[in-house]
């Protein structure tokens, strides 16, 4: 009896652990899509990639652009107008707070 218990205490707790690693998914798969087809607040700082220096700063609903292809660059939606860039960027959502290290 006390088997048939511990496989069942066993089986449940696998089962919720599985089923909570899944919300994780869900909720990244949600803000993909939330991406894709509306665009997000987003900042881009574009660096030159030589000395590092700060060159431009944007703000707005921005998407990334994944259907054209480039060999050293990316493509941006940027409230509704393409950038194309070859330059060193990062992308951060406008909302998330820094930790400090």
């Amino acid at each position: 009896m006390k088997k048939i218990l511990l496989a069942i205490a066993t089986a449940v707790t696998m089962l919720s652990l599985f089923s909570l690693s899944g919300c994780e998914k869900v909720s990244n798969t949600a803000k993909n899509i939330q991406s894709d087809w509306v665009g997000l607040d987003r900042k881009i700082e574009i660096y030159s990639c030589y000395s590092g220096k700060l060159i431009k700063v944007i703000k707005g609903n921005i998407r990334l652009n994944q259907d054209d292809k480039f060999a050293n660059g990316a493509s941006f939606l940027v409230n509704g107008k393409k950038m194309h860039t070859n330059m060193c960027f990062i992308v951060q959502e406008i909302g998330i707070k820094e930790e400090a290290q």
